[in-house]
């Protein structure tokens, strides 16, 4: 298939090869890769155009003197926990980013679209999680500023396209890349290790998008045997509601919370902001996040909720549940 390259890409190209800094050479890739028409026949020379601008970036292609670093790519993190989303080239990232987030992010059907990182707010009921949608991750190329994002991260989901002739590979190359960067993807809820030089496990879980097309099901069951029981597996289509709920029921699982809600004694409960606990805590904990004060001069608490009888009384190693309200009272 002919490229058709546009006179303004061959001027970007021109500009290019007469470059004698790095940063005019990295100016010339940029407006190269954002000229350059979008199809198959492109593929390759993107791809390549991409890794000679991650090597400029890191300070490879300089003669001499020590290799500078490109600029490192941060998103101050927003809601109840930060969420990289990941995968292989049209793996239906930002389609999935647009249906559950305010972000205005480009969908196509060309891969490599997604150059930055973009975050938007996905709602889960009464809490927020920031998705972020990343560049496409191969064997080949990694975006040099991807993988400190990555570990910055609290959790990722990893997007693999049920409709594509290569989903069952797609979950492999990009576990492989992320490991040679020393970054795990578990199913478990793990403590952010504080060791210098350790792997980073990074809960995560498999998104199979485009579940309404037609050989959806088959791939879904045999992704499943590629996998293992490494990661879960969330089917989901930007098409049905019902599949966009269970994805967001799936984030909200990755990070093991529960929430609970206070009520003073006499009043209503307050459902405006739940606090945020880990599967396990104790009313003691609670009280702890409402106030120092509370934990100190606890006395007992009563809780109504799924399971629980109205206005239960707790003591303070009782484990609370989620969407407890809870009642504190001291001494």
């Amino acid at each position: 298939m002919p490229a058709n390259l546009t006179p303004d890409y061959l001027e970007a190209d021109r500009r290019y090869r007469a470059a004698r800094t790095p940063e005019e050479k990295v100016a010339a890739l940029e407006d190269m890769i954002a000229l350059l028409p979008k199809h198959k026949g492109t593929e390759k020379i993107y791809a390549d155009l991409k890794a000679k601008l991650a090597k400029l970036r890191r300070g490879e292609d300089r003669k001499g003197g020590p290799a500078r670093r490109g600029p490192e790519v941060a998103i101050p993190p927003e809601g109840a926990g930060q969420v990289v989303v990941i995968g292989a080239p049209n793996a239906g990232k930002s389609a999935l980013l647009r249906a559950l987030t305010n972000a205005e992010v480009e969908v196509t059907d060309y891969p490599f679209a997604t150059r930055r990182p973009a975050p938007g707010m996905m709602a889960f009921e009464d809490v927020s999680f920031q998705l972020v949608d990343t560049p496409s991750i191969t064997r080949d190329f990694f975006d040099p500023f991807l993988p400190p994002l990555i570990r910055n991260a609290d959790a990722a989901v990893l997007a693999v396209d049920l409709g594509s002739p290569d989903c069952l590979d797609q979950p492999g190359e990009v576990m492989e890349a992320l490991d040679a960067q020393r970054v795990v993807l578990v199913r478990e809820v793990v403590t952010r290790s504080s060791k210098q030089g350790t792997p980073r496990r990074l809960p995560a879980l498999l998104a199979g998008t485009r579940a309404d097309h037609p050989d959806a099901g088959a791939a879904i069951e045999l992704l499943r045997e590629v996998v293992g029981d490494r990661l879960d597996l969330v089917a989901v289509s930007i098409t049905d509601p019902a599949s966009l709920d269970r994805f967001r029921r799936a984030v909200f699982d990755l990070f093991g919370l529960v929430r609970v809600y206070s009520k003073r004694p006499g009043k209503e409960a307050d459902f405006s902001a739940p606090f945020l606990l880990p599967v396990g805590a104790t009313v003691l904990d609670f009280a702890e996040k409402v106030h120092r004060e509370f934990a100190q001069r606890f006395a007992f608490a009563r809780a109504w909720g799924k399971g629980r009888f109205d206005g239960q009384r707790l003591g303070r190693t009782d484990p609370v549940q989620d969407r407890d309200v809870i009642e504190l009272h001291t001494a």
